[in-house]
């Protein structure tokens, strides 16, 4: 029997090719073959929809409410089984509303039992029955994880997140007339006036854990994850894991996954993102309450003005070697913006750090660790020297984002999956065995990349994560501000030595490029990039199982030569080291990036490669 289904997509859609290249490539992946849709209102003049276009139902109302601009407003196909629906529901990325029509004599509310047992009706499921025909309406995890962000914006305490939540999922089936308030306002509005705006939020729950610069967008990752890895069990990695987004969204879809990251601080990041959410709620919540009052009490001694009084917890720093501890880091750091004159903020950071360290459970003492991180990234940017209120509102944030994916849960019934994320260097992967990864998805730092330790620099050495900076400084991939051995690199480049990138003569013509333009430097950087990706994609090769595909994130560099720019094509050159290596190309997609007039980064490549 046929049924027939109905992608609605996003109107927070950004771009053309993200309707006709990602929403597609998943929903081919996870569902089969589509067609497009350019406007509802053909289908919904047409049998079998037509029919349910009545007063009673009215479900052009539906469809047509908060339809994406662009030329593609969905997508049509047909089917004989009913067995992929739960994973549609929870899966899809691009796809916020699924319709689908099928005959039968059931009782509706049976049949959903079993086509989607974990629908909860009028919240992310909805039906309709004319004669023999029953019409279902779904709503994607999607749109629930993104619209939560405005909760997160706007609730301050749980019971807040429990009202707003009731508000989340009666929007798009009890509000379909509700006339949101304009755009501009900025005193009034109501939840639901977040929930009509046209944006991508990217930023819910545990996507947001800690300030990251250059970070994945969740959607076109969990899109891409849908169609390199449409399989239920499997294990995903992302050796350049950065904050973590795609191991949040392997986790969301159930699929184990691992990170592989050079700056421990981006690794703590990946992993308190994952692993927080398996915390029981009471456990968290009461080890935030005890830290936060052992926090005060040390900090009270501190300001004491009798330096006698013992610090209240044993092996923890005097006094007298908190305010050392505090002038050799504030040398260390004087260069960064922020810190200049807050010495006691510093004292204060060092003794809630050193009281995290007794902390016996793991998870806990690592969430407590990268709200500490988050605080020294606030109070760089203030004025105030209030670094108890600074701290407490970062653990709140963070705890409440947590509850919040749980309040969540009570209706998506979403499974974790298991997620390690291990501070090493991409080039010489050693915690992952070999063939056993089933996908990977990634966006390497580029040849410019942004300054990722840089932006750390204060909690890297605050927090005391890293031993050697010099180290790694050198050991990160396209750090544009670390000064290469010219002479070697300048070797292999001319030949006088083992060139790795003899097997690529594309790379090499650039790079010759760039240095008969008198951009020796940039040549440089080029080489080294080419070089790093050449160890990085033979690490990538090994790690994969045959037959898998790995996604490669990477966009072009612009250099100007003789006052002309120069276009490096990275994942051009990409491609033709990794065929060279081994690996087969499925396809590639490029996408101009929305801030293109400006920057050295004006165009990406979505590269596809299968061991």
């Amino acid at each position: 029997m046929t049924n027939y289904f109905y992608f609605k997509l996003f109107n927070n859609i950004k771009s053309e090719h993200e309707a006709k290249d990602f929403a597609k490539l998943e929903l081919q992946s996870l569902f089969g073959e589509v067609r497009e849709i350019n406007n509802f209102v053909d289908v919904l003049s047409a049998e079998p929809l037509k029919k349910f276009c009545i007063d009673g139902i009215r479900i052009q109302d539906m469809i047509i409410n908060e339809l994406p601009y662009g030329r593609i407003q969905g997508y049509f196909g047909k089917k004989n089984d009913l067995d992929n629906i739960n994973k549609l529901v929870k899966r899809l990325a691009y796809t916020k509303e699924i319709f689908i029509i099928m005959s039968s004599k059931k009782e509706p509310v049976k049949l959903l039992k079993e086509i989607f047992p974990d629908g909860v009706l009028d919240k992310n499921v909805q039906f309709f029955k004319v004669d023999d025909l029953i019409l279902f309406r779904f709503i994607t995890n999607q749109y629930f994880l993104e619209k939560s962000e405005y909760i997160s914006k706007l609730s301050r305490n749980e019971k807040e997140i429990d009202s707003n939540c009731e508000v989340l999922f009666s929007y798009l089936t009890k509000q379909l007339y509700r006339i949101p308030a304009s755009s501009s306002m900025a005193i009034g509005k109501r939840l639901e006036d977040y929930f009509a705006i046209r944006e991508e939020p990217s930023l819910y729950l545990n996507h947001y854990m800690h300030p990251y610069k250059g970070k994945f967008h969740p959607k076109m990752v969990r899109a891409l994850l849908n169609y390199i890895h449409p399989e239920d069990k499997g294990i995903v990695l992302d050796n350049f894991a950065g904050c973590g987004t795609l191991l949040v969204e392997a986790q969301y879809l159930g699929l184990n996954s691992y990170g592989v990251e050079i700056n421990p601080l981006s690794a703590l990041m990946s992993n308190i993102k994952c692993n927080s959410i398996t915390v029981p709620l009471d456990k968290l919540k009461k080890a935030i309450n005890e830290y936060s009052s052992v926090v005060g009490k040390e900090i009270k001694c501190l300001i004491n003005a009798n330096n006698k009084q013992k610090l209240l917890v044993e092996n923890s720093l005097k006094p007298e070697k908190i305010r050392e501890e505090a002038r050799i880091a504030l040398e260390e750091i004087k260069n960064q913006n922020g810190f200049k004159n807050k010495e006691l903020a510093v004292q204060k950071i060092i003794i809630a750090r050193e009281l995290i360290s007794p902390i016996k459970d793991k998870n806990i003492r690592e969430f407590l660790l990268l709200s500490l991180s988050g605080a020294i990234s606030d109070i760089a940017r203030r004025t105030k020297n209030d670094f108890e209120n600074v701290l407490t509102e970062r653990m709140n944030d963070l705890y409440l984002r947590i509850y919040l994916f749980n309040k969540l849960n009570d209706t998506l019934k979403i499974k974790p999956a298991s997620s390690e994320t291990y501070t090493e260097d991409t080039r010489d992967i050693k915690s992952v065995r070999k063939e056993t990864i089933t996908g990977i998805i990634n966006s390497p730092p580029y040849s410019t990349a942004l300054d990722y330790i840089k932006n750390d620099y204060p909690q890297l050495v605050l927090l005391k994560l890293v031993d050697d900076m010099d180290g790694l400084e050198r050991d990160m991939i396209g750090n544009p501000r670390k000064n290469y051995d010219k002479k070697e690199l300048l070797e292999a480049i001319e030949g006088k030595k083992e060139d790795p990138l003899e097997m690529s003569p594309e790379a090499k013509k650039y790079v010759n490029l760039l240095k008969k333009g008198q951009r020796e430097d940039a040549a440089l950087r080029v080489y080294k990039f080419f070089v790093d990706m050449l160890d990085a994609l033979n690490e990538m090769h090994k790690v994969l199982k045959n037959g898998a595909k790995a996604a490669i994130i990477i966009g072009n560099n612009h250099f100007q030569v003789n006052e002309k720019y120069v276009e490096i094509p990275n994942g051009r050159i990409l491609e033709d080291i990794a065929l060279k290596i081994g690996f087969k190309k499925d396809i590639a997609i490029s996408r101009k990036l929305q801030k293109s007039s400006v920057g050295n980064i004006r165009e990406e490549v979505v590269l596809v490669l299968e061991k």
